[in-house]
């Protein structure tokens, strides 16, 4: 009985660890010279497809089949964007960024859902 109570702490503690082992950027205007101008070409871990987002220094963005919207930074140093056409045309969110050993990736509530690297456009 013992042993499981052990466990059982050893598995809550891990988890815990794990989930504030990811530092978001919070830093608005880090966030914003981060992202303006670049693109991230990565993969889209829900498809596991490729990924191109281009952060356009007048504040539009484009994704990789040719959708575009609006994106900027708010307060909590959260990228937002509103998409304009597309699939997606209306949706609004604002989510997380993390580095991640050399890549940005980008979080959904605590579910990643991109990751790439940042080229310059």
């Amino acid at each position: 009985m013992h042993a499981i109570k052990t466990s059982s702490i050893i598995l809550s503690v891990f988890l815990a660890t794990t989930v504030l082992a990811t530092d978001f950027l919070r830093n608005p205007a880090e966030v914003r010279g981060l992202l303006n101008g670049k693109r991230l070409e990565g993969l889209y871990l829900r498809t596991q497809s490729a990924y191109s987002l281009s952060f356009r220094k007048d504040g539009s963005l484009v994704d990789q089949e040719g959708a575009q919207g609006r994106w900027w930074v708010n307060e909590q140093g959260q990228y937002c964007r509103k998409w304009e056409t597309g699939k997606l045309q209306g949706h609004e969110a604002c989510l997380d960024l993390a580095l991640e050993g050399g890549k940005i990736a980008i979080y959904s509530g605590d579910k990643k859902v991109a990751e790439g690297a940042l080229v310059a456009e």
